[in-house]
């Protein structure tokens, strides 16, 4: 809030600045801005500086000329080239004439979760064009460099091993996507949870579960399985001593076959139907009969193991999925009855899951419970795939392509990694975080920049997370 002796020198049609403790009048327009979708303001003659005793217009003999401003968004830029300082080191190391492009193309996407033809306008807007000057991201520029830089996938490869380290448990998952273009041969017909058949590509990856980092991906033809992959993918990455850790769509015998005959240890959940889950146990309502129990997020799981199953029994669970179904028959919801209700009962609050890695129970349960971390923030990356996912032509760009949003995702994990230190994923998401960040701007006024004001909302915000914008 500004001084009362500031402020009455406001009226329509202008704007005050707080520059270095001092206030300035400017005469201001506004214009609609199709691009942002919204009214951007116009800044234009300079009326004088505020002072206590009044108004203190231009001197006259000063000409009449419009102040030189420019704006440009500062937060999200100054914040991700922080964070991310790593990321860009170790990308100058494997390619010196690319780095800043690559993060800079990866920071823009994660920004504005834009498509690659809208990159040019938002690095002009943005201060990593102050950051990273000259970066030429023009249509013509830009479909050259996708093309030259996706041809040498053992740097790409090299690049990704800086991060991988020492981790032993990996979490993969994977997506499809859609592709018709016809210059390429690993867009395959195939099927993915959308029951979808077009041609597509999969994209596997590859979570560090200690560092809690995406540190590896591969494009693979839209017709090959994601657990066939495994093999191959961890050679290609050296990974020594890695744990799978996959979800239930991997659960089947053909896939634990496949993944133990290629000595790969896993942790896979299996569907409460399957033939392997025995609530015998369970029937017996003796806690006696299990093997015992540990503490996760202050609730008692208790377990039982037969052979390379085990059974986890979360009892605050099942009472709420207990409930959940009896409300569902209550509201005639079809598909629920009492007699699912007495079939299911012994199954309500369980997780069962099938391995072969030599951890214990809780050690296994805290592995897999992982994944719904991961699962949440690798929406972000399905989200940017949609922008442009039949813009790529050929291997070569869509190999670029895979990796700019394999460091723009590296990037939203730091994100994540940081709220979930603070403990505020309750709060705030990635998209939140952005929003408050993005409205942080610099402002040029001859030849020097400055920190614009912020609100409020945000400077809390920041204090919430100790971070500064400087």
């Amino acid at each position: 809030m500004y001084p009362d002796w500031v402020t009455k020198h406001k009226q329509k049609g202008t704007n005050i600045s707080c520059i270095k403790g001092r206030y300035y009048l400017y005469a201001v327009s506004s214009v609609w801005n199709k691009e942002k979708g919204r009214a951007q303001k116009i800044t234009k003659e300079y009326l004088g500086r505020i002072t206590e005793d009044g108004l203190v217009p231009p001197k006259e003999k000063m000409p009449k000329v419009e102040t030189p401003v420019t704006v440009k968004e500062y937060g999200t830029s100054n914040f991700l080239s922080t964070i991310g300082s790593d990321i860009l080191s170790e990308l100058r190391k494997v390619f010196p004439i690319h780095a800043e492009l690559v993060f800079t193309i990866a920071a823009l996407r994660v920004i504005e979760q834009c498509p690659f033809k809208r990159l040019e306008h938002f690095y002009k807007n943005s201060f990593l064009s102050e950051m990273f000057t000259g970066l030429k991201l023009s249509g013509g520029e830009l479909s050259k460099f996708l093309k030259d830089f996706g041809g040498n996938r053992e740097k790409i490869n090299k690049f990704m091993t800086r991060f991988i380290g020492g981790n032993e448990h990996i979490l993969f998952d994977g997506t499809s996507i859609l592709s018709k273009s016809e210059k390429m041969k690993i867009n395959r017909a195939g099927y993915n949870a959308h029951h979808d058949y077009d041609p597509q590509i999969n994209l596997l990856y590859a979570f560090a579960c200690e560092s809690k980092l995406p540190v590896y991906y591969r494009i693979i033809a839209g017709n090959v399985r994601d657990v066939s992959a495994f093999k191959l993918s961890i050679t290609e990455a050296g990974l020594e001593n890695v744990i799978v850790v996959a979800d239930k769509g991997f659960g089947s015998e053909a896939n634990f076959n496949m993944l133990n005959e290629a000595r790969i240890k896993y942790i896979i959940p299996l569907k409460r139907n399957s033939a392997l889950f025995d609530t015998a146990k369970l029937e017996t309502g003796n806690k006696a009969s299990l093997d015992g129990y540990f503490m996760f997020n202050e609730r008692p799981i208790w377990y039982y193991g037969l052979n390379d199953v085990i059974v986890f029994l979360d009892n605050d669970l099942k009472i709420l999925e207990e409930k959940q179904y009896l409300k569902n028959i209550e509201n005639n919801i079809e598909g629920y009855s009492m007699n699912g209700f007495i079939e299911n009962q012994y199954k309500f609050g369980t997780m069962v899951i099938k391995t072969n890695a030599s951890k214990t129970p809780q050690e296994i349960y805290c592995l897999y419970k992982e994944r719904g971390e991961i699962e949440q923030t690798f929406d972000f990356l399905k989200n940017l795939l949609e922008q442009d996912k039949s813009f790529m032509q050929n291997e070569k760009s869509l190999e670029t392509w895979a990796f700019i949003n394999h460091i723009s995702l590296m990037l939203s994990y730091k994100i994540y990694n940081l709220l979930r230190e603070k403990k505020l994923l309750s709060k705030f998401s990635i998209a939140d975080f952005l929003s408050h960040l993005k409205y942080i701007f610099k402002v040029k006024i001859n030849d020097s920049w400055y920190l614009s004001e912020t609100t409020k909302k945000t400077r809390l915000f920041l204090e919430s997370l100790n971070l500064h914008i400087t």
